[in-house]
């Protein structure tokens, strides 16, 4: 597990990092003049990321659309010039600047790239990230609070103005800045991260399914900004799986952007209680577990992370009968350890995609007895 205080930069940069490498939109919130664009940019180029900045107080929906020609007897909308930019290179940031101050008219034009990651008929490239920037509605000119499905759609992030950075960097207008890249800021990110993320999340909503309500608040602040829903936990655990293990203070930072201070909070409130198992440490050692005793939301958590993370192993092709080999063997501790309505889910899936090298055990056979039959690879018993 990575150290926090040997991680560079802050976390909202580390964040802002995560969120970038597991592509979640980001909205940026900060009071005017606080370097907020010019400091993206600069991150971007030290990223390696092309950045675009389209600022939308001063455009139009056009400018979101392209223009309608006539192409092969239709007529389409033309490519924009920013577009093609983004479409050309490799690794991209398109900034959508002034966020909160754009025209009714043009807010849908531009609403429709968040949602949908199309300008008029053409989509944006996978490799493209989306940063839109923000002044608060009492300091924005013309601003107006997000409606609820858009703000949903994104991470919120409050900026906080790096004083020491600006001021060690100024006199010569930049010139020497430097950033940590990517990987340095999140670590290197695996597989068995991604999975970890999703299964502590999925675990604690078993719990609190209340959280997964989709009914946004009513108050219109609020409502503007991060809440719970079952798109804003999905855009947590992507960016807490592109994090560093133990980042602690960038995760709270994801949490709280992506569902909100009050589901967050929950949520690291029952992370600490709950001290679920390392996936990992139990593929390499299923004795570790006392699977009879486990409590229900542990043990949810461990077989549905032993499951995916077997499945993706297997899917990358690289010592594939030994990753689904390992995954089985969990399963089969479990269910003879007493839990086979937990073991029996994860089975049947690994089963189903049972790579080329890989044996049915005794104990394979003996645990999932059921399954096998009716998947027709055992004979019924007489």
């Amino acid at each position: 597990m990575t150290n926090e205080a040997n991680l560079p930069s802050t976390p909202m940069m580390r964040v802002l990092a995560g969120a970038i490498k597991a592509n979640v939109p980001v909205l940026i919130w900060g009071n005017p003049g606080v370097t907020k664009t010019a400091s993206i940019e600069a991150h971007c180029a030290e990223w390696g990321y092309h950045s675009e900045v389209v600022v939308g107080g001063c455009r139009e929906a056009v400018d979101f659309m392209g223009l309608p020609v006539e192409h092969d007897g239709e007529v389409v909308y033309s490519k924009l010039g920013w577009f093609k930019r983004l479409e050309e290179t490799g690794p991209s940031v398109l900034i959508l600047d002034e966020f909160s101050s754009i025209a009714p008219s043009t807010a849908r034009a531009m609403v429709r790239i968040v949602q949908e990651r199309w300008v008029g008929d053409h989509r944006l490239p996978d490799t493209c990230s989306i940063i839109a920037i923000a002044n608060p509605p009492e300091t924005a000119v013309d601003g107006w609070d997000l409606a609820p499905p858009v703000a949903n759609r994104f991470f919120h992030l409050d900026w906080h103005f790096d004083k020491t950075s600006w001021l060690q960097n100024v006199v010569s207008d930049f010139i020497s800045f430097e950033a940590p890249s990517l990987d340095e800021m999140t670590g290197t990110n695996s597989i068995a991260n991604m999975v970890k993320a999703r299964s502590k999340v999925t675990a604690f909503l078993q719990m609190r399914p209340n959280l997964l309500d989709p009914t946004p608040p009513s108050d219109p602040t609020l409502a503007g900004k991060a809440w719970p829903s079952p798109r804003s936990w999905t855009n947590a655990m992507a960016i807490l799986g592109a994090l560093a293990p133990g980042d602690e203070s960038a995760a709270r930072l994801a949490l709280i952007g992506c569902v909100g201070e009050g589901a967050a909070n929950e949520f690291m409130v029952w992370e600490v209680a709950a001290g679920l198992h390392d996936p990992e440490e139990v593929l390499r050692d299923p004795s570790i577990v006392d699977w009879k005793g486990e409590r229900p939301d542990r043990l949810f958590a461990l077989v549905n992370a032993v499951t995916a993370i077997s499945h993706l192993r297997v899917a990358e092709g690289q010592r594939a009968a030994d990753a689904w080999t390992a995954g089985m063997k969990v399963l089969c501790a479990c269910a003879e350890g007493g839990r086979p309505d937990a073991a029996m889910p994860g089975a049947r899936s690994l089963l189903n995609e049972q790579p080329s090298g890989a044996k049915l055990t005794a104990e394979m056979r003996r645990s999932f007895v059921d399954i096998l039959t009716r998947m027709g690879r055992l004979a019924p018993a007489a």
